[in-house]
């Protein structure tokens, strides 16, 4: 009796376990037949999205790659009277660098396997030299201009006059133990007065204040302008 009991608990369970599962495949196959089409389009869009990402990082990689970085011009004198100088800078190795005077090239070069590159003789304009480089990989891709380095160029001579005091004067060392030699020079210039610096304004007007000696003395005045070319001025005066 109990063993009959036991199987009529069986068959039930079975029977509500078949049944169960059928509602569920029903339900199942009902959701698909209503949200299918949705699920499809779904999963399409998300698969596109995915895509489109995944292209859009390889073109960002490939412009990474195509990059070239401007190279770097080392410090150099901001005025020369040379006609030439040297210009060298680093870069990555083994790339191609332009040089550019006054946005016009003027020559090439190659950074060496420690991306260190020389332009031993650079020939300078009269006036203000504005010098950049670019960079060239082995693709022909070229950078953006390197750092600009300005030189003033120039083989003139910088103005230089005596006002005070004039040449051949004598004076009298019981008046005043010393003298202020003034004069002028262009804006910018450095004055020396035997060697000693004159203090110059900006106008380039010089002072200097002298210690007179007995006798004879030899006044030497010298302007020197930034590009380093100079003027020499001399005059006598006599102390009794």
């Amino acid at each position: 009796m109990a063993t009959s009991r036991l199987n009529n608990n069986i068959e039930k369970k079975a029977v509500h376990n078949i049944v169960i599962g059928v509602v569920g495949f029903i339900i199942i196959i009902a959701l698909l037949i209503i949200l299918g089409p949705k699920l499809l389009v779904g999963f399409s869009l998300f698969a596109e999205k995915i895509d489109k990402n995944d292209n859009n990082l390889t073109t960002t990689n490939q412009q990474d790659n195509s990059y070239v970085a401007p190279p770097t011009l080392n410090p150099a004198a901001t005025a020369t009277n040379s006609a030439q100088i040297a210009i060298s800078g680093f870069a990555q190795k083994n790339q191609t660098i332009n040089l550019y005077l006054n946005t016009q090239m003027i020559d090439t070069t190659t950074a060496d396997s420690n991306g260190k590159f020389n332009f031993s003789s650079v020939n300078l304009q009269q006036g203000q030299n504005a010098i950049t480089a670019k960079a060239q990989d082995n693709n022909n891709k070229t950078s953006g201009n390197s750092n600009t380095i300005t030189i003033s160029y120039s083989k003139s001579a910088p103005s230089l006059s005596i006002t005070q005091p004039q040449d051949g004067q004598t004076f009298t060392k019981n008046d005043s133990p010393t003298l202020n030699i003034q004069g002028k020079t262009d804006i910018g210039n450095q004055v020396t007065i035997n060697g000693a610096w004159a203090i110059v304004d900006d106008q380039g007007n010089y002072s200097y204040l002298y210690t007179l000696q007995n006798g004879d003395n030899d006044l030497k005045a010298i302007a020197t302008n930034p590009e380093g070319n100079q003027t020499t001025k001399e005059i006598h005066i006599h102390v009794q």
